[in-house]
This record gives C-alpha cells, structure tokens and sequence, in this order.
C-alpha cells in the first residue's frame, strides 16, 4: 500500500507542468494517418489467415449490432470490402502510413520517460511498431470471430446485451492488452521491465476496452455530430471520433506514467532496503 501511495504521488509530480494534452494530441495526429491502414492490413490478413467469409460475415453482424443513432455500420462494412479488394500494391503501401502510428506512440512515451528525441526516434518507433501490425490480423479475427455469438445479444437488449457487453470485454480486452504490451515493449523507450510491461499493459488494456465500450454508448446518443459544422457530416464524424481516440491516447499516456513511477518508486525501496540491511 506504501508503494502505492508513493507511485501515485511521484507520478503527479512528474506529471506537473508537463504537457501532457499536447502529447496526447500528438500522437492522435499520427493516429488519424495510420488507423485506416492499420485497420486495413488486420483485416486482409485475417481474411488470408481464416477465410474472407470470417471478416465480411463478422464485420456485417457487427455493423448490425452497433447503435443506430449515428450510423456507424456501413463506414464498418466499407472498410472490410476496401481491404478485401484491395492489391497487394496498395496494401504495401498501406505500411508507411500506418507505422507513423509507431512514430507517434514513440515520440509521446519518450516524452514521458524523459528521453531526448533524436534522428533516429522516428525511425525506431516505425520499426518497433511492427510487431503490432503483424500480430493485428490475429487481434481483429478474436471479435469477429465471436461476432456471431455477441452481435445477437446486443440486438436483443436487456440482460442479453449486458451479457454480450461482458463477452465482448474480455475478448476485446486481451485482444487490445497484446496490443499494448507489444507497444511497451517494442514500440516506446526501454524504460520498462518484461514483467512490469506485460502486468501494466494488461492493466491499461482493461481500463482502454471499458472506455472504448462507453464510445458504443455515445454512439447510441442521438445528437447531430455535424450541428457545429454547418451540416457537414464527414467533418462531425471525423471530429467526433478523433476526439475519442485523443481520449484514448490520454489513459495511455497517464497509464504508462505510473509504470515508470512504480519503477522509480520500486527501485528507491530496493536501495533503502538493501542500505538498512547493510547498516544492520
């Protein structure tokens, strides 16, 4: 518990007068160029791994089942046409873009471990985000597989859909907490252990999959996303949803903050220790 409280207070500490929104934003930047890419080469490689039956079928239920008030399912179901009948020339042009995503999370996370950006940080986040991209067609193939078994209890409301909200979590859960290990441990600075990124990216995947079945609930809400924007219905969609993914990007970084915390604060109980033992 002593731990605890000294990795929360070192954490707030680090974190004073610390940008910590900008960096959030900035790595949203390179989200919103790498998403649609990195969406694209998951799904096509899951159609190659299991079939293109397991995307389209799984994509339909799951347009289906999301909430009607904004959408959402045919932008769903375009995606998972567009990777499926796109060339293997597109796709591998799809690999730049999305490995700014690596770029971004490498920047914001050095940001907070305090290591200086350099030529090659750019560079070395792209590299260490593909460990993600090649494990992302095995991540997305989990909830479309189950699209089958969860998408009919969404539908059907009630403790039906509390019951689908259940299972859906834990898939998704471990699905995005693989992710985000692998981020840890490749993509951002060596400042974690093995055990410390694998423990803290699971327990950030947990709290990021709840966050992300609340975007189901705003998705549910019927307001016109476009009212700010004279109407124009990209421009709200797309506002709306980089805002979410900002959001995101937030908890991450807060996240993995207390991860170097509980570092820090674990390492100075091991020194005191080991002084008091040596004193004794």
């Amino acid at each position: 518990m002593g731990l605890t409280r000294a990795t929360l207070r070192h954490a707030l500490a680090a974190l004073r007068g610390r940008d910590l929104a900008l960096w959030a934003a900035g790595i949203t930047f390179f989200a919103a160029l790498a998403v649609v890419p990195v969406l694209l080469l998951a799904l096509r490689g899951a159609a190659e791994l299991f079939g293109a039956d397991l995307v389209l079928d799984g994509t339909r239920l799951l347009a289906d089942a999301l909430p009607e008030a904004q959408r959402p399912g045919p932008a769903l179901e375009q995606l998972a046409t567009a990777a499926l009948d796109a060339s293997w020339w597109a796709l591998a042009s799809a690999l730049l873009p999305a490995s700014l995503y690596g770029e971004g999370l490498r920047r914001g996370l050095a940001q907070l471990a305090g290591e200086p950006a350099g030529a090659k940080t750019g560079w070395a986040g792209r590299l260490g985000f593909l460990p993600v991209i090649a494990a992302s067609p095995l991540l997305i193939a989990a909830p479309l597989a189950l699209a089958p078994h969860v998408a009919p209890q969404y539908r059907a409301g009630g403790w039906s859909a509390v019951w689908g909200v259940v299972v859906s979590f834990h898939v998704d859960w471990i699905a995005l907490s693989v992710a985000i290990c692998l981020v840890f441990l490749a993509t951002g600075p060596s400042a974690l252990t093995r055990a410390q990124a694998v423990v803290g990216g699971f327990v950030a995947g947990a709290v990021l999959t709840g966050f992300l079945h609340g975007f189901l609930l705003f998705l549910a809400i019927p307001v016109d996303w476009a009212f700010p924007f004279a109407g124009l219905r990209v421009v709200g969609a797309v506002a709306a949803l980089g805002l979410w993914i900002y959001l995101l990007h937030v908890i991450l970084l807060l996240g993995y903050r207390v991860l170097l915390s509980f570092r820090a604060c674990e390492r100075e109980h091991t020194r005191v220790a080991q002084l008091a033992e040596q004193q004794s």
